[in-house]
């Protein structure tokens, strides 16, 4: 547990700091009206121009998405954000904690703790016509799903079928039987019989040959 020096002071300023990292590059931003730098990182302020969704505070881990919503954004740009692999993505959230003069503290510890870590599940694009600069504005709004909720998403384990088997391990026969078992009647209930039961005597609808004769699937 991270003791959070900072809450103890009379004054608390804090600001949200986000990356997030596209197979091209990586960008990273605040919420602060200046750039700020943080162990060699420095994230662009952009002050009310990033909004961020309530992040769900619990003591044990949840499954919560969150939103980020950059505004502001020049029109001419649309084109690069809809043309950037943004889904996908992986975008972590830190909340810092400020001085007197906008940076992080750094004593006795380093005020900077990550609050969110999650990959980005869809991003969209918003114009609007502001009257007062005469002029249209865009938004972005990127929603991301967290590492817990993808792994709850997860498909997990190996198909017994022969082909999915052999994917993996390619030297292994066992599972060839599969096919052969799996359209294979096995009549449970009934005594064991020696020899081999064949199947034949059953049609398309499952029933038995001699259903007539009062005997069913698994009975005398």
């Amino acid at each position: 547990m991270q003791t959070m020096s900072a809450l103890s002071g009379p004054q608390i300023r804090h600001a949200e700091f986000v990356r997030l990292t596209l197979p091209s590059a990586t960008y990273t931003f605040c919420n602060a009206a200046q750039a700020i730098t943080v162990s060699g990182i420095t994230f662009s302020g952009l002050g009310a121009f990033l909004q961020l969704s309530d992040v769900q505070r619990d003591i044990k881990s949840t499954s919560d998405d969150i939103s980020v919503s950059l505004t502001g954004i020049d029109p001419s740009k649309i084109a690069i954000i809809l043309g950037a692999e943004i889904k996908g993505s992986l975008l972590e959230i830190w909340r810092g904690f400020l001085d007197s003069n906008n940076q992080i503290i750094t004593s006795p510890s380093l005020q900077f703790f990550k609050r969110y870590k999650g990959i980005v599940s869809s991003a969209s694009i918003n114009e609007k016509f502001d009257e007062q600069v005469r002029e249209r504005v865009a938004t972005c709004l990127v929603s991301a799903a967290s590492i817990r909720r993808i792994l709850e998403n997860r498909m997990a384990g190996i198909k017994t079928n022969p082909s999915s088997w052999q994917r993996f391990y390619p030297n292994d026969t066992s599972m060839n039987r599969v096919p052969v078992i799996a359209n294979t009647f096995f009549d449970f209930g009934k005594e064991p019989q020696t020899g081999s039961v064949s199947n034949s005597g059953y049609n398309s609808t499952g029933a038995g040959a001699n259903e007539g004769q009062g005997k069913g699937w698994g009975g005398n």
